[in-house]
C-alpha cells in the first residue's frame, strides 16, 4: 500500500477534464493525486510543429462563451499567448452539388445562399408558425424536420452536427444535445421565438474563439507543469469500495481515498466497475464513441488558386463525399501557419463511417485528399500530410441518454465520495469539460 493518505483526492485520467479538476483543487489548496496511464497528459489534445506551423490533431479552437478560458489562461500566466480567431470565422461554407457555398450568420445570407432551394428556404421560414409540440425525447433529425423541414436538416443541420459530434442526427438525442431548443418549443411553441427572447438577455462577457501560440496543447502542458508533483503515471486497473472509502488498484501499487473523481472515458470506467457495480458497468460500456481521423495538410500558398476566407467547409452526408469537412487553419489563425503555406485540418469518420477503423490510413488519406483538392480547385500535391486516428473520439448522446445520466446521478448518490466526470458527462467541447470540472470541484468542496 502506498503512502498516499486517505484524505487526498484521487483523480483518474489526465485529459483536459482530469487536469482541470486537478487545477481547481490545486487553486483551493486541497491535496490530490492524479493517475494517468499514458506517458503524457492531455488526452485527445495534441499539438505538433511541422514546417514552422502548429498542427492540432485534436480540438482546433476553443469557443470561450463566458470568459472561463481567458480566466484560466490568466491563472496559468498564458494570457500573452492567447490568440483570437480572425474575422474569417464568421463565414462558413457548405458543400451543395459538389461546390462550396458561403453562409454567414445573417438573414440576408440565408436568403441569398444557394445551399437551400427557394422551397427549402420558404419551409425554413415557416418555423415560427409550426405549432406541433413533443414533450418526450426524440432524435435531432426528427425534431428539426418537424420544425424547419427536410431540406434544411439535410444541408444545414446534418453537416454541422457531423462536424461537431461526428454523429448521426437521426440517433442523437434532442434533450441531451439541444436542450435549449427543446425548451423553446415547449415554452414558446417555436425555436425561432425562443431564440429571439433569449437573445434579449445581455451576456456579461463577450464570447470569443481562441487558441494559443503553440496550439491547444499549450493549455494542458501548462496545467501539467504546475501540478507535476501530484501526477502518477500508472494505469488504474480496478476500483473497489471499502468500509472507509475506496481502493484504487494500479499496475504498480494500490491506494485508498475517501474521495475519487473519475475523468476517464465511459468504456474504461465501465470495465473497471464490472465487479463493483455490474449494472452501471454495462451502461457505461454501452455508451457509443464515434471514431475520427484528423488529417493535417500543408500546401504551398501559391498552389491554392483562391485564398479561402472563412472557417472552412462542412459536407452534408447527402453529397456522398467521404470527407466530413475541413478547417482552414491558416485563415482563422494565420499566426499558427508559416509564411508561404496554406494549412487545413481534414475531418473524416464519425458515426456514419466506421470504416476508418479498419482501412489503411494511407488509402483513406488518398481518397479524402482527392475530394479536398476537387472542392478547392487545385491539382497540387501537399507539401506535408499527416493523420492521427482517434478510435474512440466523441461520445454519442443518442436518444435515451438522459436515462443514462439519471443512472449516473443515482450511482453517485449511493456512493458518496465517488464522482464521475469527463466529456460523456459534461459535454464534448474543451470549455464544457473545464466548466464541468470547476462546478464539480465547487460542489465537492462545499
Amino acid at each position: 500500500m502506498s503512502d498516499l493518505t486517505s484524505q487526498e483526492v484521487i483523480i483518474q485520467g489526465g485529459g483536459i477534464s482530469g487536469l482541470s479538476v486537478a487545477w481547481f483543487l490545486h487553486q483551493k489548496g486541497i491535496p490530490f493525486k492524479l493517475f494517468e496511464k499514458q506517458a503524457e497528459t492531455g488526452g485527445a489534445i495534441t499539438s505538433k510543429i511541422a514546417h514552422g506551423s502548429v498542427l492540432d490533431f485534436g480540438p482546433n479552437s476553443l469557443r470561450d462563451r463566458n470568459g472561463q478560458i481567458r480566466k484560466l489562461a490568466k491563472q496559468l500566466e498564458l494570457s500573452d499567448d492567447l490568440i483570437q480567431i480572425s474575422e474569417a470565422f464568421k463565414t462558413r461554407f457548405i458543400v451543395r452539388d459538389r461546390a462550396l457555398e458561403a453562409l454567414s450568420p445573417s438573414l440576408s445570407s440565408l436568403i441569398s445562399t444557394k445551399i437551400l432551394s427557394p422551397k427549402g428556404k420558404l419551409r425554413l421560414l415557416k418555423e415560427p408558425f409550426i405549432g406541433e409540440r413533443s414533450g418526450g425525447d426524440e432524435s435531432i433529425g426528427d425534431f428539426l424536420e418537424r420544425r424547419i423541414g427536410k431540406e434544411a436538416v439535410d444541408y444545414l443541420v446534418d453537416p454541422v452536427f457531423s462536424g461537431i459530434y461526428a454523429g448521426n442526427i437521426y440517433r442523437m438525442s434532442k434533450k441531451s444535445v439541444l436542450p435549449k431548443l427543446a425548451e423553446y418549443e415547449q415554452d414558446y411553441g417555436s425555436i425561432a421565438w425562443g431564440a429571439i427572447r433569449s437573445k434579449k438577455q445581455r451576456k456579461a462577457v463577450k464570447p470569443m474563439v481562441l487558441s494559443f501560440k503553440e496550439g491547444i496543447q499549450q493549455l494542458t502542458d501548462a496545467i501539467t507543469e504546475r501540478i507535476s508533483d501530484h501526477i502518477i503515471y500508472d494505469e488504474v486497473k480496478a476500483l473497489e469500495k471499502t468500509e472507509s472509502g475506496y481502493r484504487v488498484v494500479t499496475e504498480e501499487d494500490e491506494y485508498t481515498s475517501k474521495n475519487i473523481i473519475s475523468c476517464i472515458p465511459a468504456y474504461s470506467l465501465g470495465h473497471m466497475l464490472t465487479g463493483f457495480e455490474p449494472e452501471l458497468s454495462a451502461e457505461l460500456v454501452d455508451i457509443d464513441y464515434a471514431p475520427m481521423l484528423s488529417t493535417q495538410v500543408l500546401f504551398k500558398a501559391s498552389d491554392i488558386n483562391t485564398k479561402p476566407e472563412g472557417f472552412g467547409f462542412l459536407v452534408p452526408r447527402k453529397e456522398r463525399i467521404r470527407l466530413l469537412g475541413a478547417i482552414w487553419k491558416s485563415s482563422i489563425f494565420p499566426e499558427l501557419t508559416a509564411d508561404g503555406y496554406f494549412h487545413a485540418t481534414l475531418m473524416t469518420g464519425g458515426a456514419h463511417d466506421r470504416g476508418i477503423l479498419t482501412e489503411p490510413a494511407e488509402e483513406v488519406e488518398e481518397e479524402i485528399l482527392k475530394e479536398f483538392r476537387e472542392l478547392m480547385g487545385t491539382d497540387a500535391s501537399p507539401a506535408f500530410i499527416k493523420s492521427h486516428l482517434w478510435k474512440k473520439a466523441i461520445p454519442q448522446f443518442n436518444v435515451g441518454y438522459e436515462q443514462k445520466k439519471q443512472k449516473l446521478q443515482q450511482f453517485e448518490s449511493e456512493n458518496p465520495g465517488l464522482h464521475l466526470g469527463g466529456n460523456y458527462r459534461w459535454g464534448v467541447s474543451v470549455p464544457d469539460c473545464i466548466q464541468g470540472a470547476e462546478e464539480l470541484v465547487e460542489e465537492v468542496t462545499a
